[in-house]
């Protein structure tokens, strides 16, 4: 550990340390005596600490483990230094412990200033009560334990956000973290690490790749900006913020191995997008490459849209992804992690000194609740958002559990020109150029009775409240302070008939295609609903879709699974020929993943389907089966209609022959020309999935049955032999092997919110 200077006047930054306050500073002391020293630090709270802050053990000269104690002093004022009177309270614990063998060695910290006087008057009164070894290290101290280390930033990443950037870490990577955390960077200086964190931290290190996952407001997006700008410090990366898998294949250069890549939402903003994933599925066999190269990737995603995403993915999905060894929950917290997060929340917010005080006997209840997640916990801070919350507690409660309508009663009291800025801002798709015209401006002014210069005022107006400017690719934009804010404008376009044609009318054909679901078909998650009065002006959107395959594809999918047969119908009676029209033919894409396929199977169930295009699918459906070994369309029974019965005996006669002469043989070529520097798994997944999609044909026959298990016993075999083969590249990083600050908790401890009330 380095002890401090007998006199400390060199200048340094302070960090603003005054703000964290006294549980917050107490942790980060642990955190850094654990970094310093090696050692496991356990921090016990106030009132229960018996004079003790932190404990660690001390190897003495005998070779008999002593413990040590940590004391900490915490001030909220920024020009405080200590006094000696200051440690005249703490003299009897003192006495005491080192009476019981607990303090031969004593470390006061402080984030005050300590003059060289000072500290040396209160070693003498440590000395005095027994103390052999006593140390006082004021904020001019921490100051400089921080500067010096890239891994206690990692685990203490709010300190990127309480002090100049080019004080903590070389103006190349001051430069590249400000581009990375953008509007994110104030966040940090009331950012709460917690256990999610540290397992982000530490899969990352081990796998280089890491997915966040989480309900809306669970704080992934600030996560992965946090472990980019620590990749940035640490490893010296040069990082990528890409918006969406397709922007990968524009920086990923096998050439270029140091490089992390950040990509928020990685499978859809609101829901699963197609596209997204059909990126995911040509990209993901390159991943294991890129990764062997020394490169990182951060994703994050909502739950449930991972989920589905999943499912998409198949066999093409990475390993440790499919395995969610490389998946962490962010919003799973402890109920300590929610205590301090809805501390600093409120206690650097802005609402009024009555306001904490009328709150602050609540405030430990409610950190209770599973739902308290970091952004309803920062719209606790900010009076914006609370004009509602009158009956104590039960408001508060009502806040934290429906967040959704309390954050839609608050937009819709917006004023006009308010809530047009809004909505143009979801009409961007979060991406409003603030320099340039204003697409679709003046029709939204017109629509809620307001101006364009109204708008533009509200726009600075709302800003930090509602929305954010943001940075990327030298483009300046506005955009939802928070993801959650889009749904809701969502949700309140939806609710209102007048606003949900509007929205029809004004949106971007990709944007309702990705966005949108019909009223009568399946329920998507966070959606714009269609309403069937609506029906007519979708039809005539979507009728300017381009005839281009991806654009085709995306609107296959919409007719497949986001509207009802009553909607396809009608479609094709307002234009025939766009069952003629063709989707993607990738390679790598498997045929049942055709939205095509799906769309042209219900056209066929409502008799609209030519015949010559119902013959030339079932030709291209066999010709997949036969020649590509690509049965993925035999489970789904849709598909399966457009063959006619003598067609499917013909076809299922013929996929037999293949798994009774072919497969076998197929296994052994396969390991015999395996590339070991490629995905093994990858290379073998031609013949894993038609065994696996051949298991239907096998339900009522048991001598097939155990052939098709034999042969996926066999694929296994050599899929290990291969792996037995193939070397692995282990690299270090420092995210791994960090120490950690352990913090028992008890009953009749000092609340956090003990002081969120005062100045």
């Amino acid at each position: 550990m380095t002890l401090p200077p007998s006199a400390q006047a060199t200048y340094q930054p302070d960090f603003s340390l005054h703000t964290l306050g006294w549980k917050a500073f107490q942790d980060l002391c642990a955190q850094v005596c654990s970094e310093s020293l090696h050692r496991t630090v356990l921090t016990y709270r106030e009132a229960q600490d018996g004079g003790q802050d932190a404990v660690f053990l001390l190897l003495d000269d005998s070779g008999q483990f002593q413990e040590a104690t940590i004391q900490c002093k915490f001030s909220g004022k920024a020009e405080r230094r200590l006094k000696v009177s200051d440690i005249h309270s703490e003299l009897e614990s003192v006495a005491a412990l080192v009476q019981d063998g607990r303090a031969s060695s004593y470390y006061l910290i402080t984030n005050m200033g300590v003059d060289a006087p000072v500290a040396a008057a209160v070693r003498d009164l440590l000395r005095a009560q027994g103390v052999q070894a006593p140390h006082v290290c004021g904020k001019e101290w921490l100051t400089t334990e921080i500067r010096a280390s890239a891994r206690l930033r990692a685990l203490v990443p709010r300190v990127y956000g309480l002090g100049d950037l080019s004080s903590i870490i070389d103006e190349r990577c001051a430069s590249q973290t400000r581009a990375l955390l953008g509007h994110l960077l104030p966040s940090l200086r009331i950012y709460v690490p917690t256990d999610a964190h540290r397992a982000a931290v530490k899969v990352l290190g081990e796998h280089r790749l890491v997915l966040l996952l989480g309900a809306p407001a669970a704080g992934k997006s600030m996560l992965a900006a946090i472990l980019a700008t620590m990749a940035a410090d640490t490893d010296q990366l040069e990082c990528f913020k890409c918006d969406g898998p397709l922007e990968i294949k524009t920086y990923w250069n096998p050439n270029e191995p140091k490089r992390l890549f950040w990509v928020d939402d990685a499978f859809g903003p609101n829901q699963m997008r197609e596209d997204y994933v059909d990126a995911w599925i040509e990209f993901l066999p390159k991943m294991k490459t890129a990764l062997e190269q020394g490169c990182y990737f951060i994703l994050t995603s909502r739950t449930h849209i991972w989920n589905e995403a999943r499912l998409r993915l198949g066999t093409r999905n990475h390993q440790l992804l499919a395995s969610g060894k490389a998946t962490v929950q962010v919003g799973e917290l402890l109920a300590s992690e929610r205590e301090q997060i809805l501390y600093n929340h409120i206690k650097a917010g802005q609402q009024s000194h009555d306001w904490k005080r009328q709150v602050k006997p609540h405030l430990a209840g409610i950190s209770e609740d599973l739902n308290l997640l970091p952004e309803i916990a920062r719209r606790l801070g900010d009076p914006t958002y609370t004009s509602a919350i009158n009956k104590l507690p039960d408001d508060l409660v009502r806040f934290i559990n429906h967040p959704q309508e309390f954050l839609k009663d608050t937009i819709n009291e917006l004023a006009a020109p308010q809530l047009a800025a809004m909505t143009i801002v979801f009409l961007a798709r979060s991406r409003l150029p603030i320099q340039g015209e204003l697409d679709g401006i003046q029709k939204v002014a017109d629509k809620f009775g307001t101006s364009e210069a109204l708008i533009t005022q509200a726009l600075l107006q709302l800003k930090d409240s509602f929305l954010t400017q943001k940075e990327e690719n030298n483009e300046i934009y506005w955009s939802f302070i928070h993801p959650t804010f889009a749904d809701a404008i969502s949700s309140i376009l939806s609710a209102r008939p007048d606003l949900v044609g509007f929205y029809l009318k004004g949106a971007k054909t990709e944007t309702i295609l990705t966005e949108a679901v019909c009223d009568g078909a399946q329920n998507v998650k966070d959606a714009v609903l269609i309403r069937t009065a609506h029906f007519e002006t979708l039809a005539e959107r979507l009728l300017e879709v381009p005839n281009e395959p991806k654009q085709n594809e995306n609107l296959f999918a919409f007719l497949g699974r986001r509207a009802p047969l009553t909607f396809l119908k009608r479609l094709i009676e307002l234009e025939p020929e766009l069952l003629r029209r063709r989707g993607r033919t990738d390679p790598w894409y498997k045929i049942a993943w055709r939205a095509e396929y799906r769309m042209l199977a219900q056209a066929h169930s409502l008799l609209l389907l030519p015949d010559d295009i119902r013959s030339r699918c079932c030709f291209e459906l066999e010709q997949a089966a036969l020649k590509k070994w690509d049965i993925s369309f035999l489970p789904s029974e849709e598909i399966l209609t457009l063959f006619r019965p003598h067609e499917l005996i013909t076809l299922t006669l013929k996929i037999l022959d293949v798994i009774n002469n072919y497969i076998s043989e197929e296994i052994a070529n396969i390991e015999l020309d395996v590339d070991l520097d490629s995905d093994i798994e990858d290379q073998f997944s031609k013949v894993t999935s038609f065994i696996e999609n051949a298991e239907i044909l096998g339900v009522n026959d048991d001598d097939l049955k155990q052939q098709l298990h034999n042969l996926s016993s066999d694929a296994r075999e050599a899929i290990s032999a291969c792996e037995r083969r193939q070397s692995e590249d282990e690299g270090t990083s420092v995210f791994l092997d960090m120490p950690t600050a352990e913090a028992p908790s008890g009953k009749g401890q000092r609340s956090t919110f003990s002081d969120i009330d005062e100045d």
